[in-house]
């Protein structure tokens, strides 16, 4: 939920600063309503509600189990006295695949039913009911969603109620079928987790069905993207299932699923669905491994995901990563200035505008480029850098603070710098062009630490390729950073639902200092971490050094020339030292954490204990919103205690050659970077970079053999 309310504040702030086009949809993305089967309902009678979502062309919402990403949707009903109600009917599942991801959920329409029971002594008369959903649609982006409902009922005779029993009997037409005759069990076969199954349902054999594909109910039992191929024969079937972190050392428990399939009827193909539930280490077949998939199939089972993430699936996902990159916090104020610059242009010449917008986008682009290369370079050298690495130098992170503060102060009319504020170093006259780039190359320096789970596998696949394909994912980047900046400098009517030209303007550019104080403020905090109260106190000095020769440097006489020259030397003396300083001794985080070393991780596993590692940074924003998020979460610190989960944190604010080196290990492109090694000596588990609660409680309960 935490995540969820930072998008939201982040999406109003875009809108509110007019960063991006508002979306034209008056209402929701998923108009849902509370249905019955029965307008009136019998003492002692069991009937059903339910939750009906209209869902928004190419937008969908999540089922049980979501897969890689999403939340489930949920309802919640205030019952009279004595009423109960049993657990939700989820209709089988699509599949919808984003980049590496593979998640489970509806489109267009769905039903969701719930039974509910009417006590037998219920007296006759008008009940209402109300009830409460929430949910979250995503397309490109994902929005939580919720409703509240009511729904008044006879009590006396049972009578339906037309409409909704149409929509709950439809969702019941779509839901697994129970009881069906199937064995079921799971096994091992090496790295593979061996779905085995017999029964009648088989006899047709690989003519007669097609498309097997399983959706376990529960996260984290399989690996949702990666492929499933089949064998059918002669009533048996065998899927074969990448593991995910609660069967990757051990099958622990029965696991419950869907099996998704088409059958031949003699004249058509149609989809069945059953629930099977998988006996832990049972096989009721042996056939031997189909042959490997190598491509993907489709199917409204889901159809089977590729093996492995494509150059175009990781271009694309480099693309939307860098789009994302617009709604970080940390780059949301160097955008802030080229989106007054676009407010203050749009009058201007309809060329020079897309001329200022296309060299924007240059540099964005050449700085990825740049930062790419150096990444390649370094490695090949034998070094171990991660993306991100420039704020492990402090004279870079003070270097920045004081642009920002310096930016901070322009924006209040401190001091002018020219009427355009991307200039950021000179007049505009002759300098529109230099300061669109520049503004290009500060973009990417402050957002490339920031990295989006969504920008993690297209990342990691970017390091692992020769260097030409490398650098065109850097540069998808770029394009994905700049795109809604140079759509806008091509198409100023999408600004028209500003006002006109005013005194909001002058207003607006001065609200826009905060958020260059905010950054300014967070730079300092990562230099603090990096350097301690040395480090404060050089920044500081730098701060104080630069304020006094802008200051000087307004009054043309000699003195205050020569005045602001020397504030200029302090200032780049205090940079100077800050870049000398030696790094800080950085403490594990809290009390509940160790500071983390390959030595003492294998002291902890050799008493039998499971270990959570957190790879971390200060200048890593998706780490502290985990940290304030699930790994703060009461219910996960509680897991963690009651399974005696040793909790070490490894800190790569600064720069460290064995931290580096464990993350290329994993193939990781930098933080925030989750193992968890379980109680029983096995390899550890990658978690994925955003935690939620309930990934989190899974892990350690894996972890610990529970």
């Amino acid at each position: 939920m935490l995540r969820a309310f930072l998008a939201g504040c982040l999406a109003a702030l875009f809108l509110s600063t007019g960063l991006a086009a508002a979306q034209s949809a008056s209402g929701p993305m998923v108009e849902a309503s509370l249905v019955s089967d029965r307008s009136s309902v019998a003492p002692g009678e069991t009937f059903r509600l339910a939750l009906h979502q209209e869902i928004t062309p190419h937008w969908h919402t999540y089922w049980r189990n979501p897969g890689d990403s999403g939340e489930a949707t949920r309802l919640f009903l205030d019952l009279p006295e004595g009423w109960t109600v049993g657990d939700m009917v989820w209709p089988a599942p699509s599949t919808y695949r984003i980049g590496p991801l593979t998640n489970y959920g509806y489109e267009d329409q769905v039903t969701l039913p719930v039974p509910v029971t009417v006590p037998a002594d219920a007296e006759p008369g008008t009940i209402t009911i109300t009830g409460e959903g929430t949910w979250l649609v995503c397309e490109d982006i994902c929005i939580p969603e919720d409703a509240t409902f009511e729904i008044t009922l006879e009590i006396g005779e049972s009578v339906d109620d037309a409409n909704g029993a149409r929509l709950i009997e439809a969702a019941f037409a779509l839901a697994p079928q129970r009881g069906v005759d199937i064995e079921a069990g799971l096994t091992h076969d090496g790295d593979a987790l061996i779905l085995s199954l017999a029964g009648e349902t088989f006899a047709p054999g690989p003519d007669g069905i097609r498309e097997l594909y399983f959706f376990p109910h529960d996260g984290g039992v399989v690996n949702h993207s990666a492929p499933q191929p089949a064998r059918i024969e002669d009533g048996f079937a065998r899927i074969d299932l990448t593991p995910g972190f609660l069967t990757r050392n051990a099958i622990n428990a029965d696991y419950t699923g869907v099996l998704s399939f088409e059958a031949f009827t003699g004249r058509n193909w149609q989809r069945r669905v059953i629930e099977v539930t998988a006996v832990a280490d049972e096989q009721v077949n042996d056939l031997a491994a189909p042959a490997p998939v190598t491509a993907a199939t489709g199917g409204s089972g889901g159809g089977t995901p590729a093996p492995a993430i494509s150059f175009w699936q990781a271009a694309l996902f480099a693309l939307v990563g860098g789009l994302i990159l617009n709604l970080m916090p940390c780059v949301f104020p160097i955008l802030s200035m080229k989106a007054l610059t676009i407010v203050q242009k749009r009058g201007a010449e309809r060329a020079h505008a897309r001329e200022l917008g296309l060299i924007f986008g240059a540099g964005v682009i050449l700085t990825f480029l740049a930062l790419g290369g150096l990444v390649l370079a370094l490695r090949g050298l034998g070094g171990m850098e991660v993306w991100g690495f420039q704020l492990q130098e402090p004279w870079v992170v003070a270097g920045l603070a004081a642009l920002m503060f310096l930016i901070g102060l322009n924006f209040l009319g401190f001091f002018e710098i020219g009427t355009s504020l991307q200039s950021v170093g000179g007049h505009v006259q002759g300098n529109d062009r230099s300061g669109a780039f520049l503004t290009g190359v500060l973009a990417v320096f402050v957002a490339a630490p920031c990295l989006a789970p969504v920008m993690a596998s297209a990342l990691a696949f970017a390091l692992a390729q020769p260097p030409l394909a490398s650098l065109t994912i850097f540069a998808f980047l770029g394009v994905g950073l700049a795109l809604p900046f140079v759509i806008v400098s091509f198409e100023p009517r999408l600004l028209a639902f500003l006002p006109k030209p005013g005194v909001w303007m002058e207003r607006f550019k001065q609200f826009l200092a905060f958020p260059m104080f905010a950054t300014a403020i967070w730079l300092v905090w990562v230099l603090s971490v990096q350097t301690g109260a040395a480090g404060v106190l050089w920044i500081l000095v730098l701060f104080l050094a630069i304020s006094f020769a802008v200051w000087a440097l307004r009054s043309p006489t000699l003195l205050s020339r020569a005045a602001g020259i020397a504030g200029v030397l302090l200032a780049a003396g205090a940079l100077w030292t800050t870049a000398n300083l030696e790094p800080a001794a950085i403490a594990a985080g809290n009390g509940e954490y160790e500071e983390w070393s390959p030595a003492r991780v294998e002291e902890l596993r050799s008493e039998g204990r499971a270990v959570f590692v957190d790879f971390t940074a200060a200048w890593c924003v998706t780490c502290q919103v985990n940290k304030l998020g699930a790994l703060a979460d009461n219910r996960v610190r509680s897991a963690f205690a009651e399974n005696n989960v040793a909790l070490l944190r490894a800190d790569f604010t600064n720069r460290d050659p064995v931290i580096a080196g464990v993350l290329a290990e994993h193939g990781a492109p930098g933080v925030p970077f989750y193992l968890m090694y379980p109680a029983d000596g096995g390899e550890p588990d990658i978690l994925p970079p955003l935690l939620t609660e309930t990934i989190m409680i899974r892990a350690v309960e894996a972890a610990a053999g529970n």
